[in-house]
């Protein structure tokens, strides 16, 4: 339940104070938090290289193609899908999107010069 009051407060914008509101956004969040523990989803990368609630991806530059041409992309990918599916405006702690993880895995996973940089 801290977790989930740690993202109500930090990572959604426009948080009503209306009790109705602020109860259907915890209930949000908490379908949004499903998302990281879904076995369905996650089945196959490594949980050191997991995308979590704070938006964090945490994978060295020399595990970078095992990463990006093994499971965990397309499961990362998944991930961010079922976050924009309950709650298309979700905020991670480190104030990214959805959107803007998407875009930074594609351009660490690219062939160009940013390949394992985001």
């Amino acid at each position: 339940m801290h977790q989930n009051l740690l993202l109500h407060d930090y990572c959604y914008h426009g948080i009503s104070t209306d009790v109705e509101d602020g109860e259907l956004q915890e209930q949000s969040i908490a379908k949004v938090l499903s998302c990281f523990e879904n076995n369905r989803i996650y089945s196959q990368c490594n949980e050191a290289y997991r995308l979590n609630p704070s938006g964090n991806i945490n994978i060295p530059l020399q595990a970078t193609d095992s990463f990006c041409s093994g499971p965990c992309l397309s499961e990362t990918r998944l991930v961010l899908n079922c976050i924009n599916d309950m709650l298309s405006n979700f905020v991670f702690y480190n104030k990214a999107t959805a959107q803007q993880m998407r875009n930074a895995l594609d351009a660490g996973c690219s062939f160009s010069r940013e390949r394992g940089q985001h």
